[in-house]
């Protein structure tokens, strides 16, 4: 078997070496993509490039497939080839997160498991940095935009919102964004559970190296709930100590605006308060609070811990009617809390609960109910620029006596 043909001093562009008709074929379509000699094309898989891979590189970019050689063997390959300064693709029939993290560890650029195309290859590839030249810096990468969604006591409906807003962000009639909906409550979070989902547990993978996220990573780990929607949600045990998890989430949330045009994340308010780096992460936050003086309680110590942690933040008071309470105005909110109060999500119980039974969110499953014009008249309040201004001080003592 020969090495593609290239000077003494500058390696080809491209060698492929397959095993199967179908890497053959994605292999011709990459070399006509970058301009590669037709003679780039050779057989014996990943085991073949390793062989030749003895000396200087055969080809800047060496595309192999790894068909059915045991994982430890193609590690060993991938090594070997990777000495040589060349860059290593492996293509497969096995979408496995253990087979690309053991071959992403080995030194592979990339793996893709069938069907992939030859677009999908050439944009990893270019990306990756060359092996013996210094790296160049790292493009910078449009952020998306990321919304917190946090209730001020429990039963107030807000992970409801969370999902809601997420799918209205995915909806070919809305935003029409790729989102991430993220479930950052590791002890007791519902999403996957209420859109009858399996949980992903790629999410505590991500959580472990938050810098290592990449995008076939998402793709392998997350529960793909529509083609613009993907889910982070994974109970964890419960006597499992999450502490060092939760602190992680500000760095993925970080790491994964990069890669979505949108990210909601539903926030459980005692990470939140335990983790405040998180805030400063955040594009905005909707606070979910209920017509009661506990509420209320909540409301004002948590806008004055967001005030001294994330004073930029913009901050979107909800009154939610799915807790009467003291059954609270919203002129008697906004007095209470010295904030406007954004919009309110009326409890609409009949058509809740049958999205509920279906496993679908209300935007979908009644997009003409209040509930749905209320989300994304939300929605659009988080994409404006200005935030809704706070009340001049007062003096006031909330009495329940005039509720």
């Amino acid at each position: 078997m020969t090495s593609p043909t290239a000077s003494p001093t500058t390696p080809a562009v491209l060698a492929a070496y397959v095993s199967t008709d179908q890497g053959a074929e994605v292999a011709r379509a990459v070399a006509v993509m970058m301009g590669a000699n037709p003679t780039a094309l050779h057989g014996g898989g990943l085991s073949g490039a390793a062989r030749v891979s003895t000396g200087p590189a055969i080809a800047s970019t060496v595309l192999t497939e790894m068909g059915n050689m045991p994982l430890d063997a193609a590690c060993e390959s991938v090594t070997e080839i990777c000495k040589s300064g060349a860059n290593v693709v492996v293509l497969g029939g096995k979408a496995d997160l253990t087979i690309y993290r053991a071959l992403r560890n080995a030194g592979a650029t990339e793996y893709f498991a069938f069907p992939v195309t030859a677009e999908e290859i050439i944009a990893a590839n270019t990306q990756a940095a060359p092996r013996n030249p210094a790296p160049p810096p790292a493009p910078v990468m449009p952020s998306g935009t990321c919304i917190g969604v946090m209730g001020c006591t429990g039963g107030v409906g807000a992970s409801l919102l969370a999902q809601n807003l997420a799918f209205h962000a995915a909806s070919i009639k809305g935003p029409s964004l790729q989102t991430a909906l993220i479930d950052a409550d590791l002890r007791f979070g519902t999403q996957a559970i209420d859109l009858d989902r399996k949980d992903t547990p790629g999410l505590q993978e991500a959580l472990l190296a938050p810098d290592r996220v990449d995008p076939t990573f998402l793709a392998a780990t997350m529960e793909q709930l529509n083609d613009r929607l993907a889910l982070f949600s994974q109970q964890a045990n419960v006597i499992q100590p999450v502490d060092q998890l939760e602190a992680a989430f500000a760095p993925l949330i970080q790491s994964m605006k990069s890669k979505f045009g949108a990210l909601v994340v539903d926030l459980p308010r005692t990470t939140f308060v335990a983790h405040p780096a998180i805030a400063r992460k955040l594009d905005a936050l909707v606070l979910v609070v209920p017509a009661g003086y506990a509420g209320v309680n909540v409301a004002s110590r948590l806008m004055a811990l967001l005030k001294s942690k994330a004073p930029d933040l913009k901050v979107l008071p909800v009154l939610s009617e799915f807790r009467q309470d003291a059954r609270l105005t919203v002129k008697d909110l906004t007095k209470a809390i010295n904030h406007d109060i954004a919009a309110v999500l009326p409890d609409c119980g009949t058509i809740i609960h049958r999205a509920h039974r279906a496993a679908k969110p209300v935007i979908e499953a009644q997009p003409r109910s209040a509930y749905a014009k209320a989300t994304r008249r939300l929605w659009a309040m988080t994409m404006a620029d200005s935030t809704p201004p706070e009340t001049k001080p007062k003096r006031r003592l909330f009495k329940k006596g005039t509720a």
